[in-house]
């Protein structure tokens, strides 16, 4: 969360934890409603709220809901993504060397009509 804020700041721009912590809990999945509604709470009752606290709250839920299947692990998508491409690489891969091999079949056909 505080590389997000650098990154805003890279770009001229500034983002009081407050706010980022506002945009955060306004944009998290249904399955966050338990600790989005605490924190929300804790706004309204005007208590502080830490970042870093945020932050390791919604990863643990987010580890619980990976436990619980609930939601997809991030790096297993990443993973997929990674075993298609290798997957494509290497179908291109075999794709080129058939048609080298045809290319080298041809080749050897021509030579062999002329006679060389």
């Amino acid at each position: 969360m505080k590389h997000l804020q650098q990154r805003i700041a890279e770009c001229g721009k500034t983002i009081a934890d407050d706010e980022l912590i506002m945009h955060i809990l306004y944009h998290l999945l249904s399955e966050y409603d338990n600790l989005n509604d605490q924190y929300l709470k804790d706004l309204d009752d005007e208590k502080a709220i830490d970042l870093e606290d945020l932050r390791a709250d919604l990863r643990c839920k987010y580890n619980r809901l990976i436990d619980l299947g609930h939601i997809k692990n991030a790096d297993d998508n990443n993973d997929d993504k990674i075993i298609k491409e290798e997957k494509a690489r290497r179908q291109v891969l075999t794709n080129s060397s058939r048609e080298n091999v045809a290319s080298v079949e041809k080749l050897v056909k021509k030579v062999q009509i002329v006679g060389l």
